[in-house]
């Protein structure tokens, strides 16, 4: 069978070039050809096919690929040199996937954005372009104009950057170096001391009723959510404090439009002299409190002017006492616990963001702390006022906390005092009277009261008593249902403001505000100071 093979090939072979003009290349093969024997012939044409097939294309997905390292140059973006280039249209969300009202509170897809860096102005990673400010904003006040030659803080301050912030002037992590912004990752502080995921969704539903109840101007309205008075500058500052509180910033994060617009409505409503146009002085604290954090977390040049100034303002009015009250600066006696805290707040908001505040006006406001203070750490609502209240209390509490000096005795007889005013309530009570039989009745004083015990350090007996006080039933009053209100307006993900107190006065926003506060407690500020 083979040797029949063999002479059918060399017939072929012969044909083939008897056709052809044989040369003597041709004749040597040939003849090489013939004196081989039929293995050789087959393992030629072996080879041969073998290396066709080798050679044929293939399809890359049957192939291994082996892929190098890339180098990608990312391209800077502009530095931003002007306030209205904050002014860029507001970024919708996938509507339709956040618009299903069907799914729990804990599904609604407030994702953060991607983690990304972009260099800012100095070579840093700031999250964003820099900010700043042309001739819109008169030049800050020269030092002979202020209470007392301006002090720059000490350099251990903690600062209110995140730990995600660096430059030149190297920063530390400050007490919001915990928060989790648009990573969705927390910080130092872990989202610890009782912190639940089902807490968290109802921030991050109730963050998203505060983006659809902004105003196009940028501005929160009071009265339009069922409150008593236009206090919007108040309600503009403390939504932007819940946003910032998430670790949102007009830079970092999904809400940065709002929070930017936000900004630049207070920015638009400033006078001069650092006043934001408030109708009661709870207005400048809060607005100040928001817009310094702001610049802490972002380092903007453009917030910075603007909270400087109102912090200026501020420590500019501050009477020799420190006392406050709904019109500003007052007499001794009728300095005001609730109105005066909310400016130590901002007096230490701005120190912590490293902004310049007079000595002075520290001193001023331990004044006033010294003139409240009542029997057992207890605070009181005017200077003139013989009894403390729980909610003056926890007020007095954390201004001590935040101001730091030699209040160890006062800060621990006021915790005592606040538990066990709230054990003896507990037992008076009885019967199940609702949202009134809980800590939660008066978001005023929860939110100060939180803020004050969770400092005592989140693994204090102090604090474990108190979330379970003040969490899960929080958690309950939320508006979770996903029909609209009787003006067909969407409210889900919102606070009630005619379950609790003051509700009549703030409104929907100021009651969604307050209890948002309450539930950021677990990362906002970090326990830095404690007892």
């Amino acid at each position: 069978m083979m040797d029949e093979r063999f002479e059918q090939c060399e017939a072929a072979l012969d044909e083939a070039i008897a056709e052809a003009q044989p040369s003597e290349l041709h004749e040597s093969l040939t003849n090489l050809v013939r004196r081989a024997p039929w293995w050789m012939i087959s393992f030629l044409v072996h080879v041969i096919a073998l290396l066709v097939l080798c050679a044929w294309p293939m399809p890359l997905s049957a192939k291994e690929q082996i892929i190098g390292s890339v180098v990608v140059e990312l391209v800077k973006e502009p530095q931003v040199e002007k306030w209205e280039d904050l002014k860029k249209p507001e970024r919708e969300f996938e509507e339709e996937r956040v618009e299903d009202t069907s799914l729990p509170i804990k599904d609604i897809p407030i994702a953060p954005e991607l983690p990304s860096e972009r260099e800012g102005s100095d070579g840093g990673t700031d999250g964003g372009p820099r900010l700043d400010l042309d001739d819109d904003l008169p030049p800050n006040p020269v030092d002979d104009l202020r209470p007392v030659t301006s002090l720059d803080p000490p350099s251990d301050t903690p600062t209110f950057a995140l730990d995600t912030l660096t430059s030149p002037r190297k920063r530390t992590p400050g007490i919001y170096s915990g928060r989790p912004g648009r990573s969705g990752r927390f910080g130092p502080g872990k989202g610890g001391g009782g912190w639940t995921e089902k807490a968290q969704s109802c921030v991050d539903a109730g963050l998203y009723w505060l983006k659809r109840a902004q105003k196009p101007d940028g501005h929160w309205s009071c009265r339009e959510w069922d409150g008593a008075g236009d206090f919007d500058t108040g309600m503009t500052g403390l939504a932007l404090l819940c946003f910032l509180g998430a670790g949102y910033t007009h830079v970092k994060g999904p809400y940065q439009d709002t929070v930017r617009r936000g900004l630049e409505w207070l920015k638009n409503n400033q006078k001069d002299n650092g006043s934001f146009g408030w109708k009661t002085f709870y207005e400048q604290g809060i607005a100040t409190m928001a817009v310094s954090e702001a610049y802490g977390m972002t380092q903007s040049p453009a917030v910075g002017r603007m909270a400087q100034n109102a912090v200026d303002y501020i420590c500019l009015v501050q009477p020799e006492h420190g006392g406050f009250r709904y019109a500003g600066a007052v007499d001794k006696e009728g300095g005001d616990m609730s109105v005066t805290g909310w400016q130590i707040m901002a007096i230490k908001s701005a120190i912590c963001s490293e902004l310049r505040v007079p000595q002075q006006a520290v001193e001023r406001s331990r004044v006033f702390l010294k003139n409240t203070l009542r029997d057992y750490g207890g605070s009181a609502y005017t200077v003139g006022t013989p009894a403390a209240t729980p909610a003056m209390t926890a007020i007095g509490m954390l201004c001590r906390q935040f101001l730091g000096g030699d209040y160890d005795a006062d800060i621990l007889a006021a915790a005592n005092t606040l538990i066990a005013h709230e054990r003896q309530r507990q037992g008076a009570r009885g019967g199940d009277n609702g949202v009134k039989d809980t800590l939660v009745n008066d978001l005023y004083y929860t939110y100060y009261s939180v803020l004050a015990m969770f400092q005592m350090g989140p693994q204090s007996e102090f604090w474990r008593e108190w979330n379970k006080m003040f969490r899960d039933p929080l958690v309950k009053l939320q508006f979770k249902e996903d029909r609209p209100d009787t003006r067909g307006r969407f409210i889900r993900g919102s606070w009630d403001p005619t379950m609790t107190m003051w509700g009549s006065q703030g409104g929907r926003v100021f009651s969604t505000t307050m209890a948002i506060l309450c539930l950021e407690v677990y990362y906002r500020y970090l326990p830095v100071y404690r007892t």
